[in-house]
C-alpha cells in the first residue's frame, strides 16, 4: 500500500517535472557553452592580434654581421640549419612557425655608372643580395636570371659580374637590361683601390609576384630604391641587386646574413606560444654549417610576445567583465530552479501530505524526492551538457580545465535533488505565508549578505584595478562583488517595498475598489516570496544599463586612445613634406586645417658643462591648438610660443628631464640655439613620443639654425560633417608615399576584434537570458501563488464577485514587483560600470596609460529602459494569461 502510494505520487504532475527537467539541460547547456565560446573568442582573439601585426614585427628574426661565407655550400645549408634550429623550439611555437627564409646582403657602396647615370640624385649606391629562395616571389618582365660569376683567386672577378634588379628600382634610376656600373669592392670583400673597381652588368628586371607578400615587408626597398632626403642636396637613391644564387669564390666578406621566420595566426594556447618564445629568444643558438670558422650564434628575437601579452591583458579584461555581467544571470537560474522546484513540491502538496499522514516517514518522503530528483535532473543535465560540447568546439583541455568548466553544470544537475531534499514538505492543515516564524532567521540572512557585500566592494575598491599581467584569469573577487550587490539592493528593495505596499493598502481601505484592497493585502502579505523574482527582475535591467555605458565607455575610451595617439582626426607620416605637399593637402576636400611637425632625434640639450641629448619637435604653434582641440592629454602651448625673446625661443622641456630653468639652456645644433623654457609638460599627445623631448616652434628654429627642417608628420583636422570621403582624398593624394593613422579606423578596428564583438555579444545574451529567466520567474511566482488565488477567488465568487476580479489581482500581484524591479535595477546599472571600472583594468582596449573616462548615454539609456518595460509588460499580460487559465484543484480539508 505505502509503495503504491509513493509511485502514484512520483507519477503526479508529470508536466511539471518535464518543465524542470527542460529548465535543467537549458540552464546546463547554457553554464557549458559558456567557458568553451570564451576559450574560442581567446584562441580568436590572439590569433587576430597576430594577424593584425606586421609580419617584420611577429616573426622571428636574427641576423649574423660578416658571416663567415666561404663557398656556395656554407650558404645551401644557412636555411637547413635554421631549420635544425627550430625543433628546439616548444610545440605550440614550432605549429605557429612557417618556412624560414634566409638571405645575405652587403652594406651600401657607391655605385658608378658610364656616362653618369641620372642627374634625380646627387649620390647612388648599390647593396648585392643573395638569396636561394627568392625564386618563387619574383617573375622575370624582361632579359635572364644572372649567370654564375666566376671570381679570380685575389682582385676583381673575371668578367661583369651578373645582376638582376627590380623593375620599380630601374625606372626610378633610369637603368635598364645591359647597363653595367661599378662598385669599389672585390672578391676579397674589402674596398680596393679606385682603379681595381668590380664591375656588374644588369642582365634581367623582375617584378613580385605578390607586392603585398610578407617577403617584401621583410626586405625593404628592394621594389624600389630606398630614396633618402637632404634638405641642402637633394635625395639619395641605393638599390639592391640579386647575384646568382649558385655564384663560384666569394661574397664580399661584410654581407650579413639575414634570418627571418615567419609566425602564422594558428595558435590555439596563447600562454603555451608565448611560454615557448620567451624560451626561445632567451639564449643563443648555434648555426650548425660547414666552414673554417667557428659555427655562428645568433639569438633570436620578435616582438610577438608584447602582442601576446597585450591580447591576453585584453581577453582577460573582457573575461572579467563578461564573468561580472554573467554572475548574475548564472545566480538568477538556480534561484529559479528553486522556484520550480517549489512549483513541483506544491504542485504535489496534497498528494505528499496524504503520503505522511497515511504512514510515510519524512525520511523516505524526501529520498523518493531526491531519487526522482536525480532521475531527471542528471539525464537533462547530461544532454545539455553534450549538446553544448558537440555544438561548441575547444581547443584542447586539460582534466583541470575540463573539470571547471562542468562545476557549475554539475552544480545545476544537483541542485533539485537537493532541494528536493531539503525543502519542507506539505501539511494538510492550511497556513499563511506572511507569519511572523523565522523573520528572526531573515534578518540574520539578510545581515550576513549585507556583511559580505560590504567586504566585497572594499576590497575591490581598496585594491583597485586588477593587473593583467600574471595571467591569472578572472578575477573571483570582481565577479563575486556585482552578484552580492544585485541581491542586496534587491534585499532592500524588498524591505522597502512592504511599507509602500501599506501606505497603497491603507489607502485602498478607506477607498470603495474591491479589487485595489485585496491585490494591495496581498502584496503586503507576500512578505520575501517575491524576492526571486525582484532578484530576476533587477538584474536584468541592471544589466541593460550596464551593457549600455560599458560600451559607450569602451568605445570612447577607444576613440580617445587612438585620438591621442594619432594626435588628431588624420596624421600622415611618410618622406619630408614640402610647402608645395602641405598647401596641396589644405586644398584637399574636407580638410580644415593642418598642422606640421619636424622631429629631430639625439640633439645635445646643453645645461652649464653637461649636456643630454633629447629628440626636438618642431611644431607649427599657430595651427597645433586648432587641429589638436579634441585630442586628449593634447599639450597646451603658452601665450606667444611663436614670438622669439631676448631671453631666447621659447620651448616646452619634458617633466622627467629636470632641467635647471635658473642658467642657459640651449640646443646644440648646426648653430646653438638658445632656449627660454616656458613649461615642463607631463606629455604632448600625438607628437612626442620619445623620451626625453623639447618641444619648439617649427619656424622659429628654422630662423635659429638656418637649416631647411622639413616635415615629415603632418597633424590634419577635418571639418565638421566631413565623410569618409575627406580621408579616402588624403589617402589618393599620399599614393602609398606614407601612412595615415586614423582614430576612427582604429575605433572600427577594435569593434571589428574579437573581443569586442564577444563583449557585445556577452552583454546580448546575458540580458536576454536574465529576461527569459525574469520573465520565468514571473510565471513561476504567478503559478506558485495561484492556490491561494483560487481559493479566495472561490470565495468571492460565492459573494457574487465577477471573473474579471481575477486578472485584476494577477497585475497586482506583478506589475508593483516589475515597477520596483525596473528602479531598482536602474540604480543599479548604473552604479555597477564605477565598480567593473574600480576592479577591472580596461586599459588595454584602449591602450592608454589610464582608466577610460566612464561615460553614460542618457538618451541611449532610457530608450534600452523604454524596450525593457514593454519586454516585461508583454511577460506580464503572458503570465496573468497563464495563470488565468491555470486549473488547480484546492483541496478545502478542514473548512
Amino acid at each position: 500500500m505505502r509503495s503504491r502510494l509513493l509511485t502514484r505520487t512520483i507519477r503526479s504532475s508529470l508536466g511539471a517535472t518535464l518543465a524542470l527537467a527542460l529548465l535543467v539541460s537549458l540552464v546546463t547547456a547554457l553554464l557549458t557553452a559558456w567557458p568553451r565560446l570564451e576559450r574560442q573568442t581567446f584562441t580568436a582573439e590572439v590569433n587576430h592580434s597576430i594577424t593584425q601585426t606586421p609580419p617584420t614585427v611577429r616573426a622571428l628574426t636574427a641576423q649574423v654581421p660578416n658571416y663567415p661565407l666561404t663557398a656556395q655550400a656554407g650558404l645551401a645549408e644557412l636555411q637547413p640549419a635554421v631549420e635544425r634550429t627550430l625543433t628546439e623550439a616548444g610545440p605550440e611555437l614550432r605549429s605557429a612557425a612557417g618556412g624560414p627564409r634566409v638571405s645575405l646582403t652587403t652594406g651600401p657602396v657607391p655605385m658608378t655608372i658610364p656616362g653618369g647615370g641620372t642627374d634625380a640624385f646627387y649620390a647612388m649606391s648599390v647593396r648585392l643580395r643573395v638569396d636561394h629562395g627568392i625564386d618563387p616571389f619574383i617573375t622575370l618582365v624582361e632579359g635572364t636570371s644572372p649567370a654564375p660569376s666566376a671570381w679570380a683567386s685575389m682582385g676583381t672577378p673575371e668578367a661583369p659580374v651578373e645582376v638582376m634588379v627590380a623593375v620599380g628600382t630601374a625606372e626610378r634610376m633610369e637603368l635598364a637590361v645591359g647597363d653595367t656600373f661599378t662598385v669599389p669592392v672585390g672578391s676579397d670583400g674589402y674596398v680596393t683601390s679606385p682603379e681595381a673597381r668590380t664591375e656588374f652588368v644588369i642582365t634581367g628586371l623582375f617584378d613580385a609576384v605578390d607586392p603585398d607578400a610578407e617577403q617584401w615587408q621583410h626586405q625593404l626597398s628592394t621594389l624600389s630604391p630606398r630614396i633618402d632626403a637632404d634638405p641642402n642636396q637633394g635625395e639619395a637613391a641605393t638599390a639592391i641587386v640579386y647575384l646568382n644564387p649558385d655564384f663560384t669564390g666569394h661574397i664580399p666578406m661584410f654581407a650579413d646574413a639575414e634570418l627571418w621566420v615567419p609566425i602564422h595566426p594558428v595558435a590555439e594556447r596563447a600562454a603555451g606560444l608565448l611560454s615557448d618564445l620567451r624560451a626561445f629568444t632567451a639564449i643563443d643558438r648555434p648555426l650548425e654549417v660547414r666552414g673554417p670558422y667557428d659555427q655562428p650564434r645568433v639569438r633570436f628575437t620578435t616582438e610577438l610576445d608584447e602582442v601576446l601579452e597585450s591580447a591576453t591583458g585584453r581577453w582577460q579584461s573582457t573575461s572579467t567583465v563578461l564573468a561580472m555581467v554573467a554572475a548574475g544571470p548564472v545566480g538568477v537560474a538556480f534561484a529559479v530552479l528553486a522556484l520550480g522546484v517549489r512549483l513541483l513540491v506544491a504542485r504535489r502538496s496534497t498528494a505528499l501530505a496524504l503520503a505522511a499522514a497515511r504512514g510515510g516517514a519524512p525520511h523516505q518522503l524526501r529520498a523518493v524526492m531526491a531519487a526522482e530528483g536525480f532521475a531527471f535532473s542528471v539525464p537533462a543535465a547530461a544532454i545539455g551538457a553534450g549538446a553544448a560540447i558537440a555544438a561548441v568546439p575547444a581547443p584542447p583541455l586539460t582534466t583541470v580545465e575540463l573539470a571547471s568548466d562542468l562545476l557549475l553544470p554539475a552544480a545545476v544537475a544537483l541542485a533539485p535533488p537537493v532541494l528536493l531534499a531539503l525543502l519542507p514538505l506539505p501539511r494538510l492543515r492550511p497556513h499563511r505565508a506572511d507569519q511572523r516564524r523565522g523573520r528572526r532567521w531573515r534578518w540574520v540572512v539578510e545581515a550576513v549578505v549585507v556583511a559580505l557585500t560590504a567586504a566585497a566592494l572594499w576590497l575591490v575598491l581598496d585594491r583597485g584595478t586588477a593587473s593583467t599581467d600574471s595571467g591569472s584569469g578572472t578575477d573571483p573577487l570582481a565577479v563575486t562583488a556585482p552578484l552580492l550587490l544585485a541581491v542586496t539592493v534587491s534585499m532592500v528593495t524588498l524591505r522597502i517595498f512592504p511599507l509602500a505596499a501599506r501606505a497603497v493598502h491603507r489607502t485602498a481601505r478607506r477607498g470603495r475598489g474591491l479589487t485595489a484592497f485585496l491585490g494591495s493585502a496581498r502584496l503586503v502579505r507576500s512578505g520575501g516570496a517575491g524576492l526571486v523574482p525582484l532578484v530576476a527582475l533587477a538584474i536584468g535591467v541592471a544589466i541593460a544599463v550596464l551593457a549600455t555605458t560599458m560600451l559607450t565607455t569602451l568605445r570612447g575610451g577607444v576613440d580617445d586612445g587612438a585620438r591621442a595617439a594619432a594626435g588628431a582626426d588624420l596624421r600622415l607620416t611618410g618622406p619630408p613634406f614640402t610647402d608645395a605637399d602641405l598647401a596641396a593637402v589644405a586644398d584637399l576636400a574636407g580638410v580644415e586645417a593642418l598642422s606640421a611637425v619636424t622631429t629631430i632625434s639625439s640633439v645635445p640639450l646643453v645645461e652649464d658643462d653637461s649636456s643630454r641629448r633629447v629628440t626636438v619637435y618642431a611644431v607649427d604653434s599657430a595651427t597645433l591648438a586648432q587641429v589638436q582641440d579634441q585630442v586628449p592629454g593634447a599639450v597646451e602651448l603658452p601665450e606667444g610660443f611663436d614670438r622669439a625673446t631676448a631671453a631666447g625661443v621659447p620651448a616646452l622641456v619634458w617633466s622627467g628631464h629636470d632641467v635647471d630653468t635658473g642658467g642657459e639652456v640651449r640646443l646644440a645644433m648646426s648653430s646653438s640655439v638658445v632656449l627660454d623654457v616656458r613649461g615642463e609638460p607631463a606629455a604632448a599627445s600625438g607628437i612626442a613620443n620619445a623620451h626625453p623631448w623639447v618641444m619648439v616652434d617649427l619656424h622659429l628654429l628654422r630662423e635659429a639654425t638656418g637649416e631647411n627642417l622639413v616635415p615629415r608628420d603632418v597633424l590634419i583636422q577635418l571639418a565638421p560633417g566631413a565623410g569618409p570621403g575627406a580621408t579616402d582624398a588624403v589617402e589618393q593624394w599620399l599614393d602609398g608615399r606614407g601612412t595615415i593613422a586614423s582614430p576612427t579606423e582604429a575605433t572600427a578596428e577594435f569593434l571589428a576584434s574579437p573581443s569586442a564583438r564577444s563583449l557585445q555579444a556577452g552583454f546580448l545574451i546575458a540580458l536576454l537570458v536574465s529576461l527569459v529567466l525574469a520573465c520565468l520567474a514571473i510565471v513561476l511566482g504567478l503559478l506558485l501563488a495561484a492556490p491561494e488565488r483560487r481559493h479566495l477567488l472561490g470565495v468571492l465568487r460565492t459573494l457574487g464577485v465577477s471573473r474579471r476580479t481575477e486578472g485584476r489581482l494577477v497585475a497586482w500581484e506583478s506589475v508593483p514587483l516589475v515597477g520596483a524591479a525596473v528602479l531598482a535595477g536602474a540604480g543599479l546599472g548604473l552604479v555597477l560600470p564605477h565598480l567593473v571600472a574600480a576592479a577591472v583594468d580596461l586599459r588595454p582596449f584602449t591602450g592608454s596609460a589610464t582608466q577610460p573616462v566612464l561615460r553614460t548615454d542618457v538618451l541611449m539609456v532610457l530608450g534600452v529602459l523604454a524596450i525593457l518595460t514593454i519586454v516585461l509588460t508583454l511577460c506580464v499580460l503572458l503570465a496573468g494569461a497563464m495563470a488565468r487559465r491555470l486549473s488547480v484543484s484546492v483541496l478545502r480539508i478542514g473548512e
